[in-house]
């Protein structure tokens, strides 16, 4: 399977969120430079591109690991 590069904007609106929040998600390294995004060129000033599917992956693994937390959180204090 070839995984495609698709542009930040394109990126937010499928995962349903704002630029920005692939933005902190970069700064946070929960998206991590070549993986999950890269420049299209290697210039700082050029567009970002997105591995979509593999961004899908990371925000459902975090979904997962985030609710599996919760449930461990509520037996403790049960």
């Amino acid at each position: 399977m070839t995984l495609k590069w698709i542009p930040a904007r394109d990126a937010a609106a499928s995962l349903g969120v704002s630029e920005r929040t692939l933005q902190r998600w970069r700064k946070n390294n929960f998206l991590k430079v070549g993986i999950h995004w890269r420049r299209k060129f290697p210039s700082s000033n050029s567009p970002l591109l997105y591995q979509i599917e593999l961004c899908e992956k990371a925000m459902s693994d975090a979904c997962a690991r985030d609710a599996k937390s919760l449930e461990l959180a509520k037996a403790f204090n049960a």
